[in-house]
């Protein structure tokens, strides 16, 4: 098993915004969980995707429930991924800065 991490930063000076990145993860195509570690804003959403985009693997929620602590385990998913790698979607709506990392489990 491999922990990889994505960073997120977004500023309140850059008012709203979206994002649409694949994030890739060498040779490991099982995506074990997903959490997130970080400020704890409702002001960003983020959704997960296949590698094509095709496929929602978690829809569209605030990232506190990504969030880890205050009893939170990682979001478990166990899935096999096609392309070892994910699209990751976010929505940020302005409000704040917001400063973390997405951080992946995944196993061959």
């Amino acid at each position: 098993m491999r922990r990889f991490v994505h960073p997120v930063t977004r500023l309140k000076a850059q008012g709203s915004s979206t994002s649409n990145e694949v994030v890739n993860f060498e040779d490991f195509d099982n995506l074990v969980s997903v959490a997130w570690v970080g400020s704890d804003s409702m002001a960003l959403d983020v959704e997960l995707r296949t590698h094509d985009g095709k496929n929602t693997i978690v829809d569209s929620a605030p990232i506190p429930y990504y969030k880890l602590g205050s009893g939170r385990e990682e979001v478990e998913l166990n899935l096999p991924i096609t392309n070892n790698g994910v699209r990751v979607l976010t929505s940020c709506d302005g409000g704040e800065d917001i400063k973390g990392a997405l951080v992946f489990t995944l196993s061959k």
